[in-house]
């Protein structure tokens, strides 16, 4: 039987597009078969202070803050957190300002109370310590009367464990710099936080640089100081 001009092609189309299919297949069965070569995967350095585990007050209403009589606490939020001076009564002194917290500046407690808000149904939390034979008040959380729950501030605003402790890694002449309030390159975001006190986010540079803005200057001085931080730490500062 003689093919046809037209079988004879076909025949050969087919034989063509199963040599073309069979050399595919063997190309992907030999490509899988090789060993994976190891490529070179960038690692990225965490930083130490990110590993700290910073505990909890575990505190959410006034009965549980008053667990804390007796303990001594570390500020967080330095030149942020403000106390008061209280009258022999009980009630704020009104003549003397506001005072604010340094950096890391402890206290112990002597006391845990409640006071009505004016004008409201709300109650404030507030801790009670002595200095120089002076009673002393900050606000740590408030009862909300209508929502009928309490919101404390206390993971916020100190540390139950001494920061020393906590950030023992630092070494014993980083922390001679964060007491003496001193800025330099390379410092940690939490080195800054507890040199320069309480700072807020301002933007977020090309490069994946922070800027940040801390409310006093290198030394403990009040002014403004704008901070840019590389991949948690700094790069580079200004004094404004």
């Amino acid at each position: 039987m003689t093919l046809s001009e037209t079988a004879r092609r076909w025949l050969l189309w087919t034989g063509v597009v199963a040599v073309i299919f069979a050399l595919r297949i063997g190309c992907l069965i030999y490509e899988r078969s090789r060993p994976l070569s190891k490529s070179r995967v960038a690692q990225r350095v965490i930083e130490k202070d990110h590993l700290v585990a910073v505990p909890k007050f575990q505190v959410n209403d006034f009965q549980s803050a008053r667990q804390l009589i007796g303990k001594t606490l570390w500020v967080k939020l330095g030149y942020a957190v403000e106390y008061y001076a209280l009258q022999r009564s009980g009630g704020r002194t009104l003549k003397a300002p506001a005072l604010q917290f340094k950096p890391v500046e402890k206290l112990l407690v002597s006391d845990v109370i409640e006071k009505p808000i004016p004008a409201a149904r709300d109650k404030e939390v507030l801790l009670l310590f002595d200095r120089e034979g002076i009673k002393y008040a900050t606000s740590v959380g408030r009862y909300d009367a209508n929502m009928q729950s309490y919101q404390m501030l206390l993971d916020e605003l100190f540390y139950v464990k001494d920061p020393h402790e906590l950030y023992e890694h630092w070494g014993e002449e980083v922390w001679k710099k964060v007491e003496r309030h001193e800025l330099e390159p390379g410092m940690t975001v939490t080195q800054v936080g507890l040199s320069l006190g309480y700072g807020s986010l301002v933007t977020l540079q090309a490069g994946g640089i922070q800027l940040y803005e801390f409310t006093r200057k290198p030394g403990g001085e009040i002014g403004k100081t704008r901070v840019r931080f590389l991949d948690g730490r700094v790069k580079e500062f200004e004094l404004r």
